[in-house]
Parts: structure tokens; C-alpha cells; sequence
């Protein structure tokens, strides 16, 4: 094996090197973007959410009698369990 031959297995090697490392730092990049835009995505949820709720729409009617359901049963539930279990 001439020394030429030698320099040239160590080039492709290091390219290849290289080359995977390349791919691996875009994939680390790419990963990253992608948890960023899933964080985005949430809290545009959540303020279109809350926006939705507290607006004057059919949405906010159906939340607000929603909450208002909520409140009621949580003031009936103890009423009604004491005359279950006591009466």
C-alpha cells in the first residue's frame, strides 16, 4: 500500500465524518423546531381558547352556562349526600 492509497482512505474518512455529522446536527436542529413549534401551538390554543370563552359568541354562552352548572353542582352534591346517607 503506497502512502497516496493511505491519504485517500483518511480523506473519505473524514468525509464521511463529516457528512454524519452534518446529518446529525441538522436532525438536533430539526428536533428543536419541531418542540417550538408544538410549544406555539399550545399557547395559541390556549388564547384562542380563552378569548373564545370570554367573548360574546355561542362558545362563550356555552362556557359561561357551563361554569354556572359547575357552581351548582358543587353546591347541590353536599346538600344531596346528606340526605342519602343521614335521612
Amino acid at each position: 500500500m503506497s502512502n497516496m492509497e493511505n491519504l485517500d482512505t483518511q480523506l473519505s474518512e473524514k468525509e464521511r465524518q463529516m457528512h454524519v455529522y452534518e446529518e446529525s446536527v441538522a436532525a438536533i436542529k430539526m428536533e428543536q423546531t419541531k418542540r417550538e413549534a408544538g410549544g406555539y401551538a399550545v399557547m395559541a390554543a390556549a388564547i384562542g381558547y380563552g378569548e373564545g370563552a370570554l367573548g360574546e359568541g355561542r362558545f362563550g354562552k356555552v362556557s359561561h352556562a357551563a361554569k354556572l352548572f359547575c357552581i351548582g353542582f358543587a353546591f347541590l352534591v353536599p346538600s344531596l349526600l346528606v340526605w342519602r346517607v343521614l335521612l
